[in-house]
C-alpha cells in the first residue's frame, strides 16, 4: 500500500488548462473571423463568437480582454493573411486570385476585408491604411521579380493602386450581376487578366496630339 501511496505521489498533475492555450485562442480568433465577415463588426457580439468557437464568453475576454481587442488581433492576422498570399502567388500573374480564393479561409478574409474597409469606424481606417502601407512598399522594394514605376508622390500612388486594387472586391456584388458570375472568386478569376493589363499596359492607347500635362511621375511633359 505505502508503494502505491509513494508512485501516486510522484506523478505530475498538469495545472495549465486547455482553454487557456495558443491553441484555443487561435481557434477563438478564426470564429471570431467568421462571424465579423458574416454578420459585420457592430452586430457580432461575444457571445456569438464563444458559441462559434465552442467555449465560453469568458475564455473570450481571458484571452483577448475585450471585443474591440479581439478585432484588432483579427485585422492583424487577416491582413497579414492575405498579404502573404499575396506574395506567395504573384509569380503566377492572373492566376494568382484564382489561386487565393480556391482556400475556403481566404476567401472568409476577403469577406472580413470587404466588411471592414466598409465599416466607418477607426478600425476601418486603420485597416485601410494599413493596405496602403504594404502597397507602398511593394511599389518601392517589388514584388516577386515585378517593379513599378516610381513617382515622385509614393503616397499618393500607393493609394491610388490600392483604391483600383480593393474596388472589384468592395463592388463584388455589382460586379456579379454585370457579368453573371457566382462569386467574388469567379469574378475575380475573370477580371484578372485585364488588371494584370491595365497594369503592364495601362489604359489609354493614344493620346490627343496637343494634350499637355503630366506623366505617371508628376513630371510636367510640356
Amino acid at each position: 500500500m505505502r508503494l502505491i501511496l509513494n508512485m501516486r505521489s510522484t506523478k505530475k498533475v498538469s495545472t495549465t488548462s486547455p482553454n487557456s492555450s495558443p491553441e484555443t485562442a487561435a481557434r477563438i480568433k478564426q470564429a471570431a473571423i467568421g462571424e465579423f465577415a458574416e454578420n459585420g463588426f457592430t452586430k457580432t457580439t461575444i457571445r456569438a463568437i464563444a458559441s462559434a468557437a465552442d467555449v465560453s464568453p469568458g475564455l473570450v475576454i481571458h484571452h483577448f480582454g475585450s471585443k474591440e481587442a479581439l478585432r484588432t488581433a483579427c485585422d492583424d492576422y487577416v491582413f497579414t493573411a492575405i498579404t502573404e498570399a499575396k506574395e506567395a502567388n504573384a509569380q503566377y500573374s492572373t492566376m494568382a486570385i484564382q489561386l487565393m480564393f480556391e482556400d475556403p479561409q481566404m476567401r472568409t478574409n476577403v469577406d472580413y476585408l470587404v466588411k471592414s474597409l466598409l465599416d466607418p469606424s477607426d478600425h476601418g481606417q486603420r485597416f485601410f491604411e494599413h493596405y496602403i502601407d504594404v502597397v507602398e512598399n511593394f511599389v518601392t522594394q517589388g514584388i516577386a521579380g515585378y517593379t513599378f514605376r516610381q513617382s515622385t508622390d509614393p503616397r499618393g500612388q500607393a493609394a491610388m493602386i490600392a483604391s483600383f486594387a480593393l474596388a472589384p472586391m468592395v463592388l463584388s456584388e455589382r460586379l456579379r450581376t454585370s457579368l453573371g458570375t457566382t462569386d467574388i472568386k469567379d469574378t475575380m478569376t475573370r477580371l484578372a487578366p485585364h488588371l494584370l493589363d491595365l497594369y503592364l499596359n495601362g489604359i489609354l492607347d493614344s493620346i490627343p496630339d496637343a494634350e499637355v500635362g503630366t506623366d505617371s511621375n508628376g513630371d510636367d511633359q510640356s
